[in-house]
């Protein structure tokens, strides 16, 4: 039983029913009369997807995007005038122009799952303890875009690689806004037929009504939230599978030539993925590269994870700029923190979420701009006016994509949800 739900029954128990409902119109005695419209968090925006790419485990920012003495790697220049990165970036450089890069990103958390929480919510783990079901953004902005579609299901949230952290996660949002997930980038769909062999489609539809009816006859016993979740879900399976843009998910459908500049490995296919899930304006597009907890093994480890990834995510943002998607798209690459500047013996970095660099752009962004600075060794960031806290960064993605940072929307338990902390400020200069 709810909370709410125990308090009006107690009350009535006590006979004070009558006159709360008298003092106050809201309050109701069936959960289901609770349910009302929520108010919109949209904002007028051109912005249709937004592809995120989460380095997971802390990327080594001095070994990547801010050049120190005691990087492991070479200087390389960039695409934009007088900025140079590091050697395992030396494609995605070439393509720095049509965005920009944050160099002073920080936060307070230096645990993974703490700093997971915070990147994906906007929330400190201490501040969402009252929200046990606390959706990850890419849910709430997934939700701004296609609460109000009257269309068809199709995935409004994809993620792709690992799924820790909150990830896919859509909490009080519900299924339709959860995170579809490709766990195969060259069959990322699956199980659209029977396992044995080909049957009709009059055979499917007899299958489909008889589950339809079994599940409708459960419901009239135990009609309980499960059950209308379990509905839902069938239901969405059936208008996926034959959706007329389910193809969008097929990287096979696009050329030789194409599929050679994005590379053979899994991180480039999802780039290539998430370029066509793009065009097709499918709101968060979600992948995740592990691999990142240097402790050991440093140079090593970033060298492998790099030549994997690098080529798919420059050919990803060429093509973004070139076809112009980058105009309805955004582009974020970011890690829960840093690693600290220092190596030691074993040739590993430790947990530094004092500061980090992160790549951000398309849409309203700016093109070509650097924003913040660190000290000598990247320590920390040297100018306090353009440090970017994380709830800052999530703010300021939210505002960019066309959804409102203050806004907020009624939970499960009629309780009202802020999509960013009081803390939280848009960095306009980006914009």
């Amino acid at each position: 039983m709810h909370r709410k739900e125990f308090l009006q029954k107690s009350m009535l128990s006590l006979g004070m029913g009558s006159f709360l409902f008298s003092q106050n119109p809201f309050i109701t005695l069936r959960a289901e009369e609770d349910e009302k419209e929520q108010e919109s968090i949209s904002l007028p925006s051109k912005v249709k997807s937004l592809i995120f790419i989460e380095m997971m485990g802390g990327m080594s920012h001095v070994d990547t995007l801010d050049p120190k003495p005691n990087s492991a790697f070479s200087k390389v220049s960039s695409g934009i005038s007088g900025l140079s990165v590091l050697e395992p970036f030396s494609l995605t450089a070439k393509q720095l122009h049509s965005i920009g890069i944050i160099r002073s990103t920080w936060s307070e958390e230096g645990d993974h799952g703490f700093a997971q929480m915070l990147l994906g919510t906007g929330y400190r783990m201490t501040e969402a303890m009252g929200f046990p079901d606390i959706p990850h953004f890419g849910s709430v902005i997934a939700y701004a875009k296609k609460s109000k579609a009257k269309t068809s299901y199709f995935p409004s949230y994809v993620t792709i690689g690992g799924r820790g952290g909150k990830n896919g996660n859509s909490g009080f949002l519900g299924i339709n806004y959860s995170g579809y997930h490709v766990g195969n980038v060259d069959e990322p769909i699956q199980h659209l037929n029977p396992s044995h062999g080909k049957f009709s489609e009059e055979r499917i539809l007899r299958r489909k009504d008889l589950v339809s009816f079994m599940n409708d006859e459960f419901s009239k016993s135990f009609p309980t939230k499960e059950a209308m979740h379990w509905k839902k879900m069938l239901t969405a399976a059936e208008e996926f599978r034959n959706s007329k843009d389910i193809d969008s998910f097929r990287i096979s459908l696009e050329d030789e030539k194409t599929r050679a500049r994005y590379g053979t490995t899994w991180q480039g296919k999802a780039m290539l993925l998430a370029k066509r899930l793009a065009k097709q304006e499918v709101p968060f597009i979600h992948i995740s590269i592990g691999g990142w907890d240097t402790h050991t093994g440093n140079k090593a480890q970033i060298t492998k994870i790099m030549k994997e990834t690098d080529m798919g995510i420059a050919a990803l943002l060429e093509d973004l700029n070139q076809s112009g998607l980058i105009k309805q798209t955004l582009f974020v690459l970011t890690s829960e923190f840093g690693r600290t500047p220092d190596v030691g013996s074993r040739d590993g970095r430790d947990h530094h979420p004092k500061v980090w660099s992160t790549l951000i752009g398309g849409g309203p962004f700016q093109k070509g701009f650097v924003w913040g600075e660190t000290d000598e060794l990247g320590a920390k960031a040297t100018k306090p006016n353009e440090a970017v806290h994380v709830r800052d960064l999530v703010a300021t993605i939210y505002k960019a994509s066309g959804v409102d940072p203050d806004g907020e929307i009624i939970n499960s338990f009629g309780r009202p949800f802020l999509l960013t902390t009081k803390k939280a400020k848009v960095i306009e200069g980006l914009l």
